[in-house]
């Protein structure tokens, strides 16, 4: 029986050179070596790359669901729901950026089955989101009228930041998520 926490080891650090190198360009031989096993012992927890890749994006998304759903328990505002779900994703993800690179910079690779899975876990999240925007209209909260369109404006705000982040510059990941929160619900402007 593989063990499960080695197997969550091996995904971390396969996230780490698929985010460095870029999942085309790195190797099975790449992650072997970042992990310290041979080949063979790679190959008794994962079939291949695409395996790992999937596992990583499955692990991902189910994870933020999980937290979501945490994090939303007894919320009645939907303002604070959705602060709330973005303080849980970043919060993630200011502890996963590599995973959140392999996220956003690997969303199309997958193919067949594991494309589906994934698939399914991201249309989940998406209503899960637009479901809160869509409460918000409905309480006349939401000035936009827009929420399909807000979602994704979202998601651009928070999935990307693994670009120019650095928390000794730019705050903890609470604190990015009041002011992602604070621009997406008030704007920028007085």
């Amino acid at each position: 029986m593989a063990n499960p926490d080695r197997k969550a080891e091996i995904r971390h650090m396969a996230a780490g050179v698929f985010a460095e190198r870029g999942f085309d360009a790195a190797s099975i031989r790449d992650v072997a070596k970042a992990t310290g096993m041979s080949l063979a012992g790679l190959y008794y927890y994962y079939r291949g790359k695409d395996e790992i890749l999937f596992d990583i994006q499955n692990e991902a998304f189910g994870t933020l669901l999980d937290s979501h759903a945490e994090a939303l328990a007894g919320l009645k505002e939907p303002r604070e729901k959705l602060r709330a779900i973005v303080r849980a994703h970043l919060q993630f993800f200011g502890s996963n950026i590599s995973e959140m690179k392999v996220m956003s910079r690997e969303s199309e690779t997958l193919n067949g089955e594991f494309a589906e899975r994934v698939g399914e876990k991201k249309r989940r999240y998406v209503r899960l989101v637009r479901g809160v925007l869509e409460e918000m209209d409905r309480k006349k909260q939401f000035k936009n009228k827009r929420p399909d369109v807000a979602v994704f404006v979202l998601f651009g705000m928070m999935n990307w930041l693994y670009t120019w982040y650095d928390e000794s510059r730019d705050g903890t990941p609470m604190e990015l998520a009041d002011t992602i929160c604070g621009i997406f619900l008030d704007g920028v402007a007085k």
